[in-house]
């Protein structure tokens, strides 16, 4: 008797394999969905993060406004200077968001493990995730925007990391923490706590074939309102971290208020809601496709 084999139905039954593997796991699940948005989101959204570092850094005129921070780019390095710091960026938010993404899963399944669910345990759940995140690669985070500043030159990561501690030794490599932490960890929680609120509430049952879109849109929305709440330490973190003299918070506020008045701790506000909303947006509506 001849024999056949089905190759469609063969990969057929892997993908089902695989989806199924995926599904038991969220754990895997969340590390895959974190490490591919913060992939594409990384190179995609780099510019935005150039500029805003370039605009908020105290060193540059005080009347620098968005075009002219990206025509100073162009002058500096072409095409290439809006991807500068893109290394630094990708070995921070391939693993970071991952590691986010899970942490705050875990968290959050833990507190509603009676499925009671509010909007207070998702934001513990966002808050401590971060927090966890933040601390572990808080080395990258300073190197990504000096680089970005486009006054410090590196060849290669661990030559930076190690040029880093042996010149101003190992406090730099934790340099902006605490403004890092006041940014990030408040703007994890507000959102996680926005965008479950949005996800669960009883429109998305009419959106079924359009749910993608709609996961998507809660993260925008999230992501703006959480962002524009946070942008003073945005602008705190950038100017203590690409100081080249130990500059202390208090300094750093001081500092951005002597020089832009209040205004200043919102500098560069549009591009980083642009940025920060759309990587959320994307990281948790690849997240709810895995499910």
């Amino acid at each position: 008797m001849e024999s056949t084999f089905d190759i469609n139905g063969s990969n057929r039954n892997n993908n089902i394999s695989i989806n199924k593997f995926v599904h038991e796991h969220p754990i895997l699940k969340s590390f895959i969905a974190g490490s591919t948005s913060g992939l594409f989101s990384t190179v995609l959204f780099q510019p935005f993060d150039v500029v805003k570092t370039v605009l908020q850094n105290p060193r540059n005129d005080n009347k620098l406004g968005i075009i002219n921070a990206t025509k100073s780019v162009w002058q500096q390095e072409s095409y290439y200077g809006f991807w500068r710091g893109l290394s630094p960026s990708l070995v921070r938010n391939i693993p970071g968001i991952a590691i986010h993404i899970s942490l705050t899963q875990l968290i959050y399944s833990y507190l509603t493990k009676n499925n009671q669910t509010s909007m207070v345990k998702s934001g513990i759940a966002g808050f401590s995730a971060r927090c966890i995140t933040v601390s572990v690669l808080m080395p990258f985070t300073v190197l990504k925007t000096r680089v970005e500043s486009g006054q410090y030159s590196y060849t290669t990561l661990t030559r930076a990391l190690s040029d880093m501690y042996r010149l101003e030794g190992w406090r730099v490599l934790c340099r902006g923490w605490t403004p890092t932490i006041l940014r990030d960890a408040p703007f994890s929680a507000l959102y996680f706590m926005i965008f479950i609120k949005l996800k669960n509430i009883t429109l998305q049952g009419e959106l079924d074939n359009k749910q993608p879109f709609y996961i998507f849109g809660c993260g925008l929305l999230a992501g703006g309102l959480a962002s524009c709440i946070t942008q003073p330490f945005d602008v705190i973190k950038t100017s203590q971290q690409v100081s080249k003299e130990k500059l202390h918070l208090i300094d750093a506020i001081v500092l951005i208020k002597q020089k832009y008045g209040i205004s200043g701790y919102f500098k560069g506000l549009s591009l980083r809601v642009l940025r920060r909303s759309l990587m959320a947006a994307m990281t948790w509506t690849v997240y709810e496709k895995l499910t």
